[in-house]
């Protein structure tokens, strides 16, 4: 009566809905808090055998954490069954992320030297050609997905090779953990974090916070303490602020809408800026804090912990960080 594969079937799709259903990345998260904190104590210590110093730790945290986002990409395979939609696009935006991070691998190599290290020209070929298989292995599931993600690699490490001009990578990065963020949220159950919909209050709390580091990351970096507002002028323009965002936030807790998201964001960013603007002083080493932040919520959020424990990383070679009154002086 029954077909004994549609029944095991039938029995792996209910306990993957029902593993969906629940914060998993928050179980795991708390479960990796005491290899987190083994990272915090003694992870300078070890990379700093490696050559990580005050001067370099930035392009070195940027290099690595690309290379394992990078890596959580390709092997977590082109699984497109699970879009919803018939057109979706998630494969594009992936593409777009991997491009942006082969530019700044490759163009992290060229600068810190990891290329010239490699003495043996059949060694290089070997990595290359390994990494091209792998990305293209990544999206066999459908032959637009293998093109997509091996054209990905190959622009992405031409540009990178080719670019001469210094760019921000804490920038560049915020900026793809912002894209990712936003992905995860767009297809949540693409990245076994969710289910559209069902998402609860800590998942949705996971997004909220990841973005609004990416936000302080960006603000902190480029808007720079004035003093120039006036008060009673400030003080209007932050409640006006504070109010739509305030909206935003309860209109995305009930639809999970990511337009209403990015909207959130540019809010928070408008009201951050004011803020910023108008203090007369602002912590220099914010930016970098606010970055560390992200990879650490990023990490937890895709279940990449290695991600998560590069940020402590980074964290540790902060000098003079923040408090967190200093980010709630922002809103």
């Amino acid at each position: 009566m029954f077909d004994d594969l549609m029944v095991a079937a039938t029995a792996v799709s209910s306990f993957n809905n029902a593993a969906l259903l629940n914060p998993f990345f928050f179980v795991v998260g708390l479960l990796t808090v005491p290899l987190f904190l083994f990272v915090y104590l003694y992870g300078r210590d070890f990379v700093s055998k490696f050559g990580w110093n005050n001067q370099n730790a930035e392009s070195k945290t940027s290099f690595w954490s690309a290379v394992f986002l990078i890596a959580f990409i390709i092997l977590f395979g082109g699984n497109y069954a699970v879009i919803r939609d018939g057109i979706s696009v998630l494969p594009i935006l992936l593409a777009i992320i991997l491009f942006v991070l082969m530019t700044v691998v490759s163009n992290n190599m060229v600068q810190l030297k990891y290329i010239e290290k490699i003495h043996n020209k059949k060694s290089k070929w070997l990595v290359l050609c390994l990494l091209l298989l792998c990305a293209t292995c990544s999206g066999m599931t459908k032959w637009w997905g293998m093109l997509l993600l091996l054209s990905a690699v190959v622009c992405g490490t031409i540009v990178g090779c080719r670019l001469k001009k210094d760019i921000s990578w804490i920038i560049t990065t915020s900026l793809i953990y912002g894209m990712m963020t936003v992905l995860v949220l767009m297809q949540p159950e693409y990245f076994r974090f969710g289910q559209l919909g069902h998402l609860t209050v800590v998942h949705l709390f996971g997004i909220l916070l990841t973005g609004f580091f990416v936000i302080t990351t960006v603000v902190t970096k480029y808007v720079k303490s004035r003093g120039k507002i006036r008060q009673s002028a400030f003080i209007k323009l932050r409640w006006l602020f504070r109010i739509v965002s305030l909206l935003a936030l309860i209109l995305f807790i009930s639809t999970e809408s990511v337009p209403v998201f990015l909207g959130l964001m540019v809010s928070v960013g408008f009201l951050e800026s004011l803020s910023v603007y108008h203090s007369k002083k602002c912590s220099e080493n914010m930016f970098r804090q606010s970055w560390a932040w992200v990879m650490m919520c990023l990490g937890i959020l895709i279940m990449c912990p290695v991600i998560s424990a590069i940020g402590i990383i980074y964290l540790t070679f902060i000098p003079n960080r923040g408090k967190a009154t200093d980010y709630l002086r922002l809103l």
